[in-house]
């Protein structure tokens, strides 16, 4: 109303304006006329501020205005986490930012985490839409399909069935172990030489998982096999430089590089999974269930036999859905798993007192040729608290993928409105000054209570927490303290000649990994 006042003004005003008068003025009338338009736009984009000003839900968390369209994307910086934690000095633990246009919000600190994650952990449980991985994944999956009855549905039955050929439980210890001793006998093989360690721990860690998935492992020089682990450790280095597209979505049609690149790799992993599904169908047995697909397939059969057609859960159970939930299992059992072991061997390296304090304990408990065991596990405090502050300080999924808000809900006082994107900084929780004395020293001792015995922190969630927590985490814990107790206990570990000091700095991407390093080993 107040632009069309000024209007009329400015028309009544030239009206009375002679054309002698108009023509020798005409200059400083063009300079008149941009003014009042300039002042006219500007005015209408202060307006259209205060009415999306108006119209924001209130008390929600304060945080910086962003610029137009990108909002504070450009802000982020490589290190995303790095900058949330930033701005938590200036906005507090919980935080919202304008990206690209969306509404965002940032948790950061383990008691702001734990209420969002445990506390509340159905409304903080969903999944916003980000359009790169949408595409790339179709929705499906255990890690970034939505919340709700098709994926708690497929979670139930990817968990009980993956338990019942043992995941997470002592009898598949001997899977396990016999995939250390070919890990073993790979270092064994490289002698006194220095080597990077990083594709044999990558295989290592893949053939566990395939054991269940599949029902078999891989030979380490299978080129398959191998081509599908690079694949996944290459996906996982580019992932966040394609992450833009998450925020525009019209760049997943143009031919950019790391997204042309993304959806090769996709195709690469399909390619052999599906091929591994299609194996099993032809040789398919209902009464013998191999591994996990044969559970699936079987699944598949019983619902389309059982349940009616209109049943939108039992309708999920596809060959396609099964072969998403395998991407989910064989990326976190791979990548996840080796940069674990591959920090904890850096850690070895620039800290050889921890080292020789974890071997010495070793020592005291196994014989020379002897593999630990999980009963081992409550005789070797030192070695299992290690590992926990390896999980701590290498802070492997510093910003897991996002959750989404399942209803209006509220957070350290301040309201969330339902389907806000939640991003959850667990570096922040894992430095935490009020959880963690001295956060910025690697100290194993910080997890062993007065009787020396292991003492586990609830700030400790290299796992995340609440209904999005890891799934695989049990399979996980035992399979990192064997590996990691194996190969301490066969060698001693150090840094290669050519880098006797190796960096333990952190480099962004879909996981934090160290640069890379080469490794000796020395027989024990």
């Amino acid at each position: 109303m107040l632009f069309e006042s000024i209007a009329r003004h400015c028309c009544s005003v030239f009206h009375f304006f002679d054309p002698s008068y108009l023509i020798a003025m005409d200059d400083s009338i063009s300079v008149g006329f941009h003014t009042i338009l300039l002042f006219a736009v500007t005015f209408l984009l202060v307006l259209t501020a205060v009415r999306q000003y108006r119209r924001r839900p209130k008390n929600l968390p304060p945080g910086p205005w962003g610029l137009p369209i990108i909002g504070s994307l450009l802000s982020l910086g490589t290190n995303p986490h790095l900058t949330f934690l930033e701005m938590t000095k200036t906005y507090g633990k919980v935080f919202r930012m304008n990206l690209a246009g969306q509404r965002v919000v940032v948790v950061n600190g383990f008691e702001a985490v734990r209420e969002a994650l445990v506390k509340n952990a159905s409304a903080f449980a969903g999944r916003p839409k980000m359009a790169l991985f949408h595409e790339l994944t179709e929705g499906q999956g255990i890690v970034t399909s939505d919340y709700g009855p098709v994926w708690r549905e497929q979670r139930r039955f990817t968990l009980q069935t993956l338990r019942n050929f043992g995941f997470g439980k002592r009898s598949f210890e001997t899977k396990i172990t016999e995939e250390i001793h070919h890990m073993l006998a790979a270092f064994r093989e490289k002698g006194s030489e220095a080597f990077q360690a990083d594709h044999i721990l990558e295989i290592s860690a893949s053939n566990v998982v395939s054991s269940l998935n599949f029902g078999r492992r891989f030979d380490y020089k299978d080129p398959q096999f191998q081509l599908l682990v690079d694949m996944i450790y290459r996906f996982s280095e580019i992932g966040t430089n394609a992450a833009a597209a998450n925020f525009f979505p019209f760049l997943i049609k143009l031919p950019l590089p790391n997204i042309r690149e993304m959806f090769h790799i996709s195709d690469i992993i399909e390619s052999f999974l599906m091929g591994i599904i299609n194996q099993h169908k032809e040789t398919y047995d209902p009464k013998a269930k191999r591994d996990f697909i044969d559970a699936y397939l079987g699944e598949i059969a019983r619902r389309q036999q059982e349940s009616p057609s209109d049943d939108a859960t039992s309708a999920s159970f596809t060959e396609k859905y099964l072969y998403h939930i395998l991407n989910d299992l064989i990326f976190a059992g791979t990548e996840t798993m080796s940069s674990t072991l591959r920090w904890a061997l850096l850690y070895m390296i620039v800290f050889p007192d921890v080292q020789e304090k974890i071997q010495a304990e070793l020592d005291s408990v196994l014989e020379k040729d002897q593999l630990p065991s999980i009963e081992d596990r409550q005789k070797l405090p030192y070695t299992e608290a290690t590992l926990m502050e390896v999980q701590r300080m290498a802070n492997i999924t510093a910003l897991p993928y996002p959750h989404k808000t399942t209803e209006d809900t509220e957070l350290c006082g301040f309201s969330i409105p339902k389907d806000t994107p939640i991003y959850i900084n667990l570096y922040s929780v894992h430095i935490d000054p009020t959880q963690w004395v001295e956060p910025e020293k690697f100290r194993p001792e910080r997890f062993l209570g007065e009787n020396g015995k292991v003492q586990n922190r609830p700030a400790l969630m290299p796992f995340s927490a609440g209904r999005r927590a890891c799934p695989g985490e049990n399979l996980a814990k035992m399979e990192l303290f064997l590996f990691f107790s194996s190969m301490l206990h066969a060698f001693k570990i150090s840094a290669a000649p050519e880098n006797p000091q190796p960096s333990i700095e952190k480099h962004y991407g879909i996981s934090l990994n160290p640069s890379p390093f080469k490794i000796c080993t020395t027989p024990r």
